[in-house]
């Protein structure tokens, strides 16, 4: 290893995160308007520790557990979500180096702040050669790739062309790790919300990957530590994201309503008894949301320190309060943008970009209203079901 800051701890980097919120909200529309985040910016979050929040103890890394990143999440979207998404995707790789040989992950990242952007789904194909894969792909969504240090891309494996099927006839598929040098990243990220996550498509031709560079989120994990033990902490920081962004927008409605005159009552928006309703609506619904999201992290988290594995019904949780928190945070700030009225619609007014950044994370498969379905399955008692968490 060697890391630009061996002695950062959890603490260390939550507070450093709250230091740079002055930073961040005024880079807003320099990254909304660049459609990226600011270079300069990457290196003050690297020197924050933010990208290394799921690398290793026994690296020197803080290891954090998932409530403790979730609050990290919480901080930046405060700040500004494009910068916590980003954060939130290229963080990911301490989680990867827990599916790696620690020999191997140690090699490929040889700093605590490495960071991995790109999608696991597989849409890419790697065909099986001597020591490894020939991949040829083309993936969607890759969020912070232009701030990354390594990109990956789910890919179906193939033999002399044909796909190699599991025994429930299902393909085969595995995560490759490759270099940004490796890769085109194409410019398409023009779109209604987050536009400063710079989640452009990119391809690779004919590229080599070692086998040892790759990896299935679906096979149990090579390292012990309680933040490896369970796959669905891949996406365990996400519901910070829509919850403080939520937080942004109820504090904006609230500075709103206390400075607009209603009319015609001519008096401060304060006083108007719907207004208070939905102020009041906002607050409970943005709280029960995150209890939830902490209750079912907690007791995930008390279970896999235990070394037990978690059952049916808490990963069914874990899934519920994901969704829930994303369905919530959309009502949150539906109902502050109701209270703010015509303000809400300027683009000088902070609501108007939470509100297309909302809808763009409310699209993404975490958020969705279909997932309830699947965390609901295992609450019924269907093992057999593939989710992400």
């Amino acid at each position: 290893m060697s890391p630009s800051n061996p002695t950062l701890d959890s603490q260390q980097i939550l507070a450093n995160a709250r230091a740079l919120d002055g930073r961040i909200r005024s880079e807003a529309d320099r990254i909304e308007n660049e459609r990226r985040l600011p270079d300069a910016l990457v290196e003050a979050l690297v020197t924050a520790g933010v990208f290394r929040i799921a690398m290793p103890a026994a690296w020197g890394g803080p290891e954090m557990n998932p409530l403790e990143q979730i609050e990290l999440m919480e901080i930046l979207a405060v700040a500004n979500p494009s910068t916590a998404w980003c954060v939130s995707i290229l963080s990911d790789s301490g989680f990867y180096a827990g599916f790696l040989e620690d020999p191997v992950a140690r090699k490929l990242f040889p700093d605590l702040d490495s960071r991995c952007a790109g999608m696991l789904a597989p849409v890419g194909r790697a065909e099986i050669v001597p020591g490894g894969f020939r991949v040829t792909g083309h993936w969607t969504f890759g969020s912070g790739s232009l701030h990354a240090t390594h990109l990956t891309g789910g890919c179906m494996l193939l033999r002399d062309g044909q796909p190699i099927l599991e025994e429930n006839g299902l393909p085969r598929w595995r995560v490759m790790i490759f270099e940004p040098r490796d890769a085109e990243i194409l410019d398409t990220w023009y779109t209604t919300g987050l536009a400063g996550t710079g989640s452009n498509d990119y391809r690779v031709e004919n590229v080599f990957v070692p086998e040892e560079h790759s990896f299935s989120i679906l096979d149990a994990p090579k390292r012990s530590e309680p933040l490896y033990a369970y796959h669905g902490f891949f996406f365990a920081n996400v519901p910070g994201i829509p919850l403080g962004l939520a937080r942004a927008a109820l504090d904006e409605a609230r500075h709103v309503a206390e400075t607009k005159q209603g009319f015609p009552s001519l008096q401060p928006l304060t006083a108007d008894a719907q207004v208070q309703a939905d102020f009041g609506e906002a607050e409970a619904t943005l709280a029960a949301a995150r209890a939830f999201v902490h209750d079912a992290m907690g007791s995930a988290w008390q279970t896999l320190e235990r070394g037990d594995p978690l059952d049916l019904d808490q990963r069914a949780r874990i899934g519920l309060s994901l969704v829930h928190a994303g369905r919530s945070a959309q009502r949150v700030v539906d109902l502050a943008c109701g209270i703010a009225g015509s303000t809400a619609l300027y683009k000088k007014n902070p609501l108007e970009r939470l509100r297309r950044d909302m809808i763009a994370i409310s699209s993404h498969i975490v958020h969705q209203r279909k997932t309830y379905g699947a965390a609901a399955s295992m609450l019924l008692g269907d093992s057999t079901r593939p989710t992400f968490f």
